[in-house]
């Protein structure tokens, strides 16, 4: 008999450990946990391979920049918390010709995918799938772009076209609020 308690006792105690166990395990993985992907349409204004690039002229001091994508990467992050959802997350790294000295000479983009946002700072701008507004086509430099998203912050304007990307920049420099620059794409490569 006391054999038979303690074979239920083990029993018991095992039962017990397991039901802990699939209570952390659930515990584990909150319910309200999404993992997050980046949406087509963000792709195709965002997305490109290293070696495309981008060369812009100030309409009004005559200023070129060129930007080049020198690496792009895209992570997936499954951490789970009130600050932050399973999501990917883009970082390109770029250059710039004229505003090298403000990077020293790369500077990272960030895309979130949580938001489908992406901040490439004052120099290649912001977008959202979520905050800009459609505009059908517009014309630069004396070529028309179409599909484009016109996003905008304090004093910033960016237009960004499908499969090209950005195409025109009205910005203020951060360094001297009495600057303002206005880039519009001259010549563009997206490397294949």
């Amino acid at each position: 008999m006391k054999e038979k308690m303690g074979i239920i006792k083990i029993k018991g105690i095992q039962n017990f450990f397991l039901m802990v166990l699939i209570f952390l395990v659930s515990c584990d993985t909150p319910s309200d946990c999404v993992d997050h992907y980046f949406s087509e349409n963000y792709k195709s204004y965002i997305y490109a391979n290293p070696g495309s690039y981008w060369v812009y002229e100030d309409t009004n001091l005559g200023i070129v920049d060129s930007i080049i994508l020198v690496s792009q990467s895209v992570q997936f992050f499954d951490d789970c918390k009130p600050s932050g959802q399973p999501q990917e997350i883009l970082t390109q790294e770029l250059t710039s010709s004229y505003f090298k000295d403000y990077y020293n000479p790369e500077w990272k983009a960030i895309g979130h995918a949580q938001n489908n946002e992406y901040d490439a700072g004052f120099i290649q701008g912001w977008y959202a799938d979520t905050g800009g507004n459609f505009i059908d086509s517009i014309l630069v430099q004396g070529i028309w772009y179409k599909d484009i998203i016109e996003c905008t912050t304090t004093n910033n304007k960016y237009y960004r076209s499908k499969g090209i990307g950005l195409v025109k920049k009205e910005f203020t420099d951060p360094n001297s609020s009495d600057t303002t620059y206005h880039f519009e794409l001259i010549k563009y490569n997206i490397a294949k």
